[in-house]
């Protein structure tokens, strides 16, 4: 993902950005620098949404600032929500070593690629990536296998949130 992306939201092409803020109990983001409309449910905002609540938190509202506002709440921005926790925890916690930083199948990589592939078809991006394999150190079939291992969290939590969503009663239930 380009440091655009994660230090001033989705970027949407040339050097215009969304910028995102915390206004008590919600989460802004300023659209009005967009060049895209902002539709709620494109990909693009969708992905926006998700990485502000990913670095600002959870919250029960998300607005999102134009000449109009558009506020997304309940089962939609609880989903967001979950969105957002499934992309925190995705990433490695630990500083990996000089030699895995840079690999280009590291865990923080095939992340990376997930994340800039959402909403669309993240996973197969991820698993595209880990299939061209990496370097044959030492290590390197361990880190592999934990990152597919994660590379599967990561798609049973987005299953998950699309299965609470489109279930008739938001919950995952019947």
């Amino acid at each position: 993902m380009n440091n655009i992306l994660e230090k001033m939201g989705a970027s949407r092409g040339g050097d215009e950005k969304t910028r995102w803020t915390r206004d008590g109990e919600s989460v802004v983001l300023d659209c009005r620098s967009c060049r895209l409309v902002p539709v709620v449910h494109s990909p693009e905002c969708i992905r926006c949404m998700v990485f502000a609540l990913c670095e600002l938190g959870g919250t029960e509202r998300v607005i999102l600032r134009t000449g109009r506002d558009t506020e997304v709440s309940g089962l939609a921005a609880r989903a967001l929500r979950d969105l957002a926790s499934v992309r925190r925890w995705s990433y490695p916690q630990e500083r990996t070593r000089r030699a895995c930083g840079r690999c280009a199948v590291s865990r923080r990589a095939v992340m990376d690629a997930v994340w800039e592939a959402f909403p669309l078809d993240p996973v197969a991006a991820g698993r595209g990536l880990l299939s061209e394999g990496g370097p044959d150190r030492s290590g390197c079939p361990e880190c592999m296998a934990r990152t597919s291992a994660a590379l599967d969290q990561v798609e049973a939590g987005l299953d998950r949130v699309v299965t609470e969503v489109s279930s008739p009663s938001g919950t995952g239930g019947p």
